[in-house]
């Protein structure tokens, strides 16, 4: 029996992540078109960026008050409570045309996939299953952008959350259902089970959590009202990374080292994003593939292995190989893309937070417009128009922008800065 409730519990973890993770990478509702006015259009736009954050939001505060229980069933619940919302949701907007309708869908779908985010985190009480949970949301951070692109939402064909909202249009952004079915069946039988004791409490994790965010999206509405504005976006991108690595040395232990790994892996992203395999090559189901095998073959090497440092090291070395000329019509791009997935996994698995809290705080950087993740936009397009918020990127498939040199500084500049606290983290938690 406990082998299979051992067994159930890692697999809910891996499907809940994944789940959670690619609601939270582009939250909007399955299969709709809409058209309206600016203004209505603006509502909708800014919402599936709030969405994610509020998303997050919640993750944090149901990981805290589920924490620090000597049952994870109770967690569990509410991870599957989450995933529900997201079936009920998605059932009931397919072919939706209502705007209202569109507009509070995309909210509650940012929300229950939150809830069900932080059930999850909350409930994986060991380094392993709380590895797995992470690791399945950076890979939806990394693989959903092709995803969607190959399922008929891509910025050829419809909405995501980084291509221009027209009228009357489709989009299938929304997790397919071999993948979220999957996920409340696991986590039902999980629920069945019961489980071991909760992850450790963080009395600093909502907080934290809070503080990231609301600097994450304060610092990307003032780059994009304040567009082409370069020193400015490098003020806002230093205090962005600035207050992130002060929110890592806010957590208790070593649970601040997965939020510089995660800033670092968006750093990576903005520079490897700019041209995927699809640059030289059709996309195929076999461009999403590669990456997640990748990934999930560099975090069983980082959990065997593990080293922070080393992880963080090897993220800056793809921002600096930025600087590479590209000679084979890009190859070069697509290589460093190539390679950021085992190394993200790397990184990933090298990471132990002990306490929900810090996981959760640690995905906020992945799934919430920030300084960082405007910084790889080129010119404004719609959708900068008619939001506040910019929506690039939460995934890998950022555009370049005009002047890819001063890009790949900022980039490499920030893989830097998080090795550097990630040395001191360390030291301080030796002392």
């Amino acid at each position: 029996m406990n082998t299979v409730r051992r067994t159930v519990e890692l697999l809910t973890a891996l499907l809940v992540g994944a789940v959670a993770g690619w609601a939270l990478v582009s939250p909007v509702a399955t299969d709709f078109g809409t058209a309206g006015s600016d203004g209505k259009l603006s509502a909708l736009t800014t919402s599936g960026q709030l969405a994610s954050a509020v998303g997050v939001l919640a993750a944090a505060a149901v990981a805290g008050r589920f924490s620090g229980r000597r049952s994870a069933r109770t967690a569990q619940l509410a991870a599957l409570i989450g995933l529900g919302l997201l079936v009920t949701v998605q059932y009931a907007t397919d072919g939706a045309l209502r705007f209202e309708w569109l507009l509070a869908a995309t909210w509650v779908w940012g929300i229950a996939a939150g809830v069900a985010l932080g059930g999850a985190a909350a409930a994986a009480s060991d380094r392993i299953g709380t590895v797995m949970l992470i690791g399945s949301a950076v890979a939806a951070f990394v693989a959903v952008p092709v995803a969607t692109e190959l399922l008929g939402a891509g910025p050829e064909h419809g909405w995501t959350a980084y291509s221009p909202l027209t009228d009357a249009i489709p989009a299938d952004a929304a997790p397919i259902w071999w993948l979220l079915l999957p996920a409340v069946v696991a986590t039902a039988f999980a629920v069945a089970l019961g489980g071991a004791r909760t992850a450790g409490r963080s009395i600093r994790g909502l907080a934290v959590t809070a503080v990231v965010v609301a600097t994450a999206l304060a610092t990307n509405a003032a780059i994009g009202a304040a567009q082409d504005n370069r020193p400015l976006a490098g003020v806002l991108l230093a205090v962005f990374v600035a207050v992130t690595i002060a929110c890592a040395f806010a957590l208790d232990g070593q649970d601040g080292a997965l939020l510089l790994t995660t800033t670092a892996i968006v750093a990576a992203a903005i520079v490897a994003g700019a041209a995927p395999l699809s640059a030289w090559s059709d996309t195929t189901w076999i461009n999403v593939a590669i990456p997640v095998v990748g990934l999930a073959v560099g975090v069983a090497v980082g959990t065997r292995w593990p080293s922070v440092v080393v992880g963080l090291t090897l993220l800056a070395t793809v921002s600096v190989a930025g600087f590479l000329p590209d000679l084979t019509d890009g190859m070069n791009d697509a290589t460093r893309w190539l390679v950021l997935a085992p190394i993200a996994g790397y990184a990933v698995g090298s990471c132990d937070p002990v306490r929900s809290g810090a996981t959760v705080a640690g995905l906020a950087v992945l799934f919430v417009p920030s300084a960082l993740t405007v910084a790889g936009q080129a010119a404004p397009g719609s959708v900068a128009e008619l939001s506040p918020f910019q929506p690039l990127p939460r995934g890998m498939l950022a555009s370049m922008p005009p002047d890819r040199y001063w890009l790949t500084v900022a980039m490499a500049a920030v893989g830097l800065v998080t090795i550097a606290a990630a040395g001191v983290l360390r030291q301080r938690d030796d002392s």
